[in-house]
């Protein structure tokens, strides 16, 4: 059962912190995981991450050799399939990513996560670390994609509260 997110500090790893070295796709999804599961209680698992490859979601592997771009991609999409289709995931990701490196688009990403995730359950704000006002459609998409994510998580973490003290005043 995962923590609330005021209990649990939320950190997703900038792209300088992913592995430089090539993976196998064990250790793709063990790491992905690892990274997940703390903050949305579920695994990816091989069917799913086959799945987007398939779609073009994600860039498919070489010699079935994972690198950084499909760690990236794997722990962005395994956050955003809980709120939007697929489809919406690739478009995004496709709007994205064809304004600029894999790099430079996670590490936006996770700036901002990191930030307002710090934040969730407080009060909500405008990110510290951009200008909303002078940024580009893709970086406001991250952003509305980013507060989605934690309302998501936000209200899910309520309603396993509420479920809770249900069974309690149940026994």
């Amino acid at each position: 059962m995962p923590k609330t997110t005021t209990e649990l500090q939320i950190k997703l790893p900038m792209w300088e912190e992913l592995p430089t070295f090539s993976l196998h796709l064990d250790q793709l999804l063990d790491l992905t995981n690892g990274y997940l599961e703390p903050i949305i209680g579920d695994k990816i698992t091989k069917t799913m991450l086959h799945n987007y490859f398939k779609a073009k979601i994600l860039v498919p592997p070489v010699k079935k050799k994972y690198q950084r771009t499909q760690l990236a991609g794997a722990i962005v999409v395994g956050l955003l399939k809980n709120i939007f289709s697929l489809n919406e995931v690739k478009a995004g990701l496709m709007a994205l990513l064809g304004s600029g490196s894999p790099k430079v688009g996670y590490n936006n990403f996770v700036i901002m996560f990191n930030e307002q995730a710090a934040k969730a359950g407080k009060e909500l704000s405008d990110p510290t670390s951009l200008e909303l006002k002078s940024a580009s459609q893709a970086t406001l998409m991250q952003y509305d994609a980013v507060q989605s994510i934690l309302f998501w998580l936000s209200a899910k973490n309520r309603l396993n509260g509420l479920m809770n003290t249900n069974d309690k005043h149940d026994e």
